[in-house]
């Protein structure tokens, strides 16, 4: 992550914050124009690498306000779980980082849609969010049907399953679509994978957990301080200072690195 650290210094103060809370209001407000214009509006969203080299330039970002789904409960349930999802990544990674993640598996499903003209989804980029989500905090549970308590990595287990599926008896272009829209979540996770190595908050985790259960008096530390540019808190960076911005209108605190390199909120 040295190189994404690298970036983050020069570009971090770019990044949307909350960008899955946009996302999902972008997908709600397709979702009701869904019904008020009989699905017609999604022929212009799309996308289409053909209409794109037209001039229908707005087609690079409209997919991604797509929804999956367009039936009610299932629409509500998918609304709710990745904005918990996306922001716990926020959280964890930062928002650049974050930023990062979600784009780059954007922009190789454009790449793969154009390369074998076919539409753009956003499926696989969500699925990569649940696969990182899962592999940081696979023991997290959730509940089925607000009843069934199921943890997160055997979930994710069956989306591996339900790739592998596609993969297996989709077309050259399904197939290429899932490998490219999901190398997003090789590039984060596949060498530390590969060598057997444990990501740092999952680390941090095990650590506060084996303390707990050996009866150690120390609480689970809470951030009570975050950089609003990258995210980092006392807990992540404990040497670093984290100071308010009198210039900015509202409560935004950032680091060291930041608090004279940032973009001032109206």
């Amino acid at each position: 992550m040295n190189f994404l650290d690298k970036l983050q210094r020069k570009y971090g103060k770019y990044a949307i914050n909350n960008l899955m809370l946009y996302i999902l209001c972008g997908n709600a407000f397709v979702f009701l124009f869904y019904y008020l214009t009989g699905g017609r509006i999604l022929y212009f969203l799309v996308f289409d690498f053909s209409a794109i080299l037209r001039g229908e330039i707005w087609r690079l970002v409209s997919f991604l306000f797509i929804p999956n789904t367009f039936d009610m409960l299932w629409f509500i349930f998918s609304a709710f779980l990745y904005y918990s999802i996306g922001m716990q990544l926020e959280n964890t990674w930062g928002t650049f980082k974050f930023n990062i993640y979600y784009f780059t598996g954007a922009i190789l499903t454009m790449l793969a849609s154009a390369l074998f003209n076919s539409y753009g989804t956003t499926l696989y980029i969500n699925l990569s969010l649940f696969l990182a989500y899962a592999t940081l905090f696979p023991n997290v549970q959730f509940r089925i049907y607000f009843l069934i308590p199921v943890k997160v990595k055997y979930l994710a287990y069956l989306n591996v399953a339900f790739l592998l599926y596609q993969f297996f008896l989709g077309s050259l272009g399904t197939k290429s679509l899932i490998i490219i829209s999901l190398l997003n979540y090789l590039l984060f996770f596949g060498i530390p994978l590969l060598k057997g190595r444990r990501t740092h908050t999952q680390r941090h985790f095990t650590k506060q957990k084996r303390e707990l259960q050996k009866g150690s008096s120390a609480p689970i530390r809470v951030a009570f301080h975050k950089c609003h540019v990258c995210g980092k808190t006392e807990v992540t960076n404990p040497d670093m200072e984290f100071r308010y911005c009198s210039k900015c209108n509202g409560n935004f605190e950032y680091c060291m690195d930041h608090i004279k390199d940032h973009e001032h909120v109206n």
